[in-house]
């Protein structure tokens, strides 16, 4: 009974945990649509500090070497708005999707921003 107990109240601890969120972002997912072979397309993903202390972005990285990012090296304040930007480098022709791998210093997890499109000849 005891071990019962303690399983379904780490459940409970677990999924509280997990339902809050430390960053809220205004989306995590961009449809660039068509782009031209080796255009640029720039993209900003817009978050807010949903806890009471300062978050840093610890790292923020493309998937390959056609996405330059770029993130906050400061603090970001409680409430407080921010954006983790790139440029992405269209390359070979055809479907792509790509992603931005985002740590901080509230969590040892990854969340991951998501890009898709496709090349035209």
């Amino acid at each position: 009974m005891k071990k019962a107990t303690f399983i379904m109240m780490l459940g409970i601890t677990v999924a509280v945990v997990a339902g809050i969120a430390p960053l809220k972002w205004k989306t995590t997912s961009i449809d660039l649509g068509q782009v031209e072979k080796n255009e640029i397309k720039s993209l900003s993903f817009e978050f807010t500090n949903m806890t009471e202390t300062p978050i840093r972005i610890l790292e923020a990285k493309g998937s390959c070497g056609c996405t330059n990012v770029k993130f906050p090296n400061g603090e970001i304040k409680a409430g407080e708005t921010a954006s983790i930007t790139a440029d992405f480098r269209s390359g070979r022709p055809g479907s792509f999707k790509k992603n931005i791998r985002i740590k901080t210093s509230t969590s040892d997890e990854y969340t991951y921003l998501h890009f898709k499109g496709e090349v035209l000849e």
